[in-house]
Parts: C-alpha cells; sequence; structure tokens
C-alpha cells in the first residue's frame, strides 16, 4: 500500500452552482487494479503525469492527458505503474449538461477535453492544473476560464432540486421525483438525461448504492443494510454492488484508495490516507 495525498478545495461563489470543487490526488503506482464506482457526478481529469491505463473490454487503454469522464453507471477499473499526479474538477451531477447539449452521449467515457472545449481552452486547463501547486492556485488561475466554458443548462434548477432530493433521501423513486416535479415521469427522466447524462432510474440506483456502501462502512449488518437503503432484498443490493464497485459488500467494509472521492466522505482542505 501507498501513501497517498488528497486535497480538496469547494468552488468559489461564482462557480458553485456548477463545480463541487477542484481536488489533487498523488500517490504511488503499483500496478494493481483499482476501481471506482459511480456517484452520479461527472468530472474534468487533468493529468499532470503520465495518465493511468483503464480497462477496455478485455484489454487496457491509456487514458488523454485531459479529458472529461463522462456519466458513470458501471465501474471504472484503473492501473497505474507509475506516480499519479492528477487535479480534477468535480461538477455537479447536475451540471455536465453545461457542456453540451448530449451529455448521455459521453456516458462511460474518457472524452478528451478539445472535443468539448475546444483546443485552447482545453490547452489552458491542463497548463493551470500542472502550473499550479494547490487546488486554491488552480481555482485562482482556472476561475475565469471555467466560467466561460460551462454555461449551465435551462434544465439545471429543476433537476438540481431533484437531484438534492434524491440526495437526502427526501425521495427514493421515479413517482416522487414525477411528484416533486410537478410532472410526468418521461419528463423528469428526459430532465435528468439532458442535465446530468444519466437516466433518472441511473440515478436513483446509484444514490441508493452509496446508502448501503456508506452504511456500511459504519459497520451496520448486511440485512438491515439492504432494508434500510431501499433494496428488495439483499441479492439486488449485492447485483448493484458488484456493477457499480466490482465487489461484493462485504469487501466494501474495507478502505479502499478512492473512497476519498465518494459522498459521504469527509473532505477536508488535506487529507491523507494509506491506499
Amino acid at each position: 500500500m501507498s501513501e497517498a495525498m488528497y486535497k480538496f478545495r469547494p468552488a468559489g461563489e461564482g462557480l458553485a452552482d456548477r463545480i463541487d470543487g477542484v481536488w489533487h490526488l498523488s500517490r504511488d503506482g503499483d500496478d494493481t487494479p483499482r476501481m471506482i464506482a459511480p456517484d452520479g457526478a461527472c468530472e474534468i481529469i487533468l493529468h499532470r503525469s503520465e495518465p493511468p491505463l483503464e480497462r477496455d473490454g478485455d484489454g487496457w487503454t491509456r487514458q488523454p492527458a485531459a479529458f472529461l469522464y463522462g456519466p458513470l453507471n458501471r465501474v471504472l477499473v484503473l492501473r497505474q505503474s507509475g506516480p499519479m499526479d492528477v487535479v480534477g474538477i468535480r461538477l455537479h451531477p447536475w451540471a455536465v449538461g453545461a457542456l453540451g447539449a448530449r451529455p448521455s452521449a459521453w456516458r462511460n467515457r474518457a472524452v478528451p477535453l478539445a472535443e468539448i472545449l475546444g483546443v485552447e481552452p482545453s490547452r489552458h486547463l491542463l497548463e493551470f492544473a500542472r502550473t499550479a501547486s494547490s487546488p486554491v492556485g488552480f481555482l485562482d488561475l482556472a476561475g475565469n476560464e471555467l466560467d466561460c466554458v460551462l454555461q449551465p443548462p435551462l434544465v439545471q434548477t429543476c433537476v438540481r432540486r431533484l437531484v438534492e432530493a434524491l440526495q437526502g433521501g427526501e425521495v427514493t423513486g421515479l413517482a416522487g421525483l414525477a411528484a416533486m416535479a410537478g410532472t410526468s415521469e418521461r419528463t423528469v427522466g428526459r430532465r435528468f438525461e439532458r442535465a446530468c447524462g444519466l437516466t433518472a432510474g441511473n440515478m436513483i440506483r446509484i444514490f441508493r448504492f452509496h446508502r448501503a456502501r456508506n452504511a456500511i462502512k459504519a459497520g451496520l449488518a448486511l440485512t438491515e443494510v439492504a432494508a434500510d437503503a431501499g433494496y428488495a432484498d439483499q441479492a439486488h443490493m449485492t447485483r448493484d454492488f458488484r456493477r457499480f464497485a466490482g465487489i461484493t459488500p462485504v469487501p466494501a467494509r474495507n478502505p479502499a484508495p478512492f473512497d476519498v472521492f465518494y459522498p459521504g466522505e469527509l473532505k477536508d482542505a488535506e487529507t491523507h490516507s494509506k491506499m
């Protein structure tokens, strides 16, 4: 296991409606495949060193230096043999639509940033990431550029309220979302895809998975977790853990390298962890 350093800085007031914050992760590589679970949010990734390999079917593909990781609805598996040094811009779940009209086309894909923002803005953001000494410094350098390239989609306001209700457990299903929005389930689904790039059903399952994951890490019994999180039974929970985390619920009790990325984890300005 290698020593890792993770720093997170919330976005400033001018960007807070679109960006959750900026993080920096540095750690040694040991060539062991590592899993990242979806959490409903997309991130702009800016590698300051050689990018890791990403599992692509039965093989491995090198990630771009600067890219958007589109909306995930499955586990992502990475392998890093050398040191990892990466800056991430974490978008709110409802904000990936600020980058394009059809974010669902980016689902489960690492899309080169130049294809979305253009060559110059992409180059600028990568330069800022490689120049800045901290997430605060990066935001100071890149704030104006990010404000220009992230144009909020028209559906953001209504979808934001629905996403926050799902995250907080205020509603747990599609019918509840439709009732809250005062519209049909079909319309809610279209709005989610436009703003988040994922279906409302995907988002419901992902947030339910994270409620279960956090409860398991807190030490609750699996049968109790399944019921409290909203699963029909433990078998359905296990199915979601395999899809989203690549593991069964039992190993989820143990610390994992990318736990710091997930909802429910403490995001201090600076966190050190063993990975």
